[in-house]
């Protein structure tokens, strides 16, 4: 990895032309691949309610557009993106017409691209060209990715965008810039709050309370600068509105995801106890993982960083209640980090990635015949298991971390022979 003479992880732009032109090569035909797969249904409901909320902003713009579509449980930072691209369709008439659902797709379908690039820099910075480039190519060809962004037409891949990006950068020792995109990011999709805890560790343990302080009031910045368009007068109470009455209206064990509550069927109306219970879990975890960072992290570092925001976003999508089917996006997304370097986390990406496509496409297909899926679902349950065994082997990956026992091994990288700055081995 590129150090600077303080010893601190930096980022470099700067690679051959032939790089250069084999990633857009590969990036162009990612994209192509989403393009090719646009006229493939998603779910019409979705899909109307889209371009209900594109048309709306385009002809109102953000400031009254909460009071226009009087519900929306999607964050401000959606609306600005919703109004570029709603003024589009109304400059080509699309509103009403097939086309308009490849316009909402597009939206997604840009953001896996330019996450593929972060990917690619990420490890480019640390591994030979080729090793980077297939790496990349794991994310930029997963569908388990394309199937949420290219056919279902759903926008995680902008906080999934937004989230990694924040990890990179404090990685890359830029705590005021990831708090940043980290804010951006909450903005963008409420669950995007499973990173905080841990860039906010990372940050008070690579520096101190001040720049802690400092960047907590960046980030404070950077809401009120998105959110004054649309509320000026109260906007804790615009925003509490919005998040509240989002997760309010979810009030179930699981909302299609196949995690731990689905075991005993989806859509079970929700208690307070399992409510409580699903969180506990969740914090108890969190828990766990920062101890363990806070123990090993002068052993384990950036590997392990990643290995945990991978375990947050797992965990998140597993243990509390009232989680959507898609929640996993991220997860991937970081995995993808972490490929190249750790034996034990290739299988863990293959499996999920396998399990992630099954969670969507079988939940996809019921909702195009407007049914629920029946308790007991056969496919249900195995899914289900099979995520609730890879979680519990997660936790025993971390657990042999805390033992002190290492496998954070990455003997069989061959590292790009020129970074002589690079350290001796990943994750020291």
């Amino acid at each position: 990895m590129n150090t600077s003479s303080r010893g601190r992880v930096t980022i470099n732009f700067s690679f051959e032309k032939r790089e250069i032109i084999i990633l857009s090569v590969l990036l162009a035909l990612a994209f192509i691949v989403r393009f090719i797969l646009f006229p493939l249904p998603g779910y019409k409901v979705d899909l109307n309610t889209f371009s209900s909320w594109f048309n709306t902003a385009a002809q109102y713009g953000p400031r009254v557009f909460y009071n226009i579509v009087k519900w929306s449980d999607y964050p401000p930072l959606n609306i600005y993106l919703f109004w570029g691209l709603g003024s589009i369709a109304n400059t080509f008439s699309l509103f009403g017409t097939a086309q308009i659902s490849y316009l909402i797709k597009l939206l997604p379908s840009f953001f896996d691209i330019v996450t593929t690039g972060v990917v690619f820099i990420y490890l480019r910075n640390r591994l030979n060209f080729k090793t980077s480039l297939i790496a990349a190519s794991l994310y930029a060809f997963n569908p388990a990715i394309i199937i949420n962004s290219a056919i279902w037409g759903q926008l995680d891949a902008i906080y999934t965008f937004l989230l990694l990006l924040s990890l990179v950068l404090i990685l890359a020792s830029k705590p005021k810039l990831s708090i940043v995109f980290l804010v951006l990011s909450l903005l963008t999709k409420p669950q995007s709050i499973a990173l905080a805890p841990l860039i906010l560790f990372l940050i008070f343990k690579k520096y101190n309370w001040k720049t802690l302080g400092t960047s907590l009031l960046i980030g404070v910045a950077t809401l009120f600068i998105v959110i004054i368009p649309f509320e000026w007068s109260n906007p804790l109470v615009f925003l509490s509105n919005i998040y509240l009455g989002a997760y309010q209206g979810y009030a179930y064990t699981t909302v299609n995801a196949f995690n731990l509550w689905a075991l005993g069927g989806l859509w079970v109306r929700e208690t307070a106890f399992l409510f409580i219970i699903g969180w506990m879990l969740f914090g108890a975890l969190v828990v766990f993982a920062l101890f363990v960072l806070q123990k090993r992290f002068s052993i384990s570092g950036e590997l392990l960083a990643i290995f945990i925001a991978f375990m947050l976003f797992f965990g998140f999508f597993m243990l509390p209640t009232r989680i959507h089917e898609r929640y996993l996006f991220p997860a991937l997304s970081v995995l993808t980090l972490a490929f190249p370097f750790i034996k034990k986390i290739r299988p863990i990406y293959i499996i999920l990635s396998a399990t992630f496509f099954m969670n969507q496409a079988y939940v996809l297909y019921y909702l195009n015949l407007d049914t629920f899926i029946a308790p007991g679902d056969p496919v249900v349950i195995v899914v289900s298991l099979i995520n609730l065994m890879m979680l519990m082997y997660v936790l025993a990956l971390l657990w042999d971390e805390f033992k002190g026992r290492p496998w954070l091994s990455s003997k069989s990288i061959k590292i790009n022979s020129d970074k002589k700055a690079e350290v001796k081995k990943c994750g020291d």
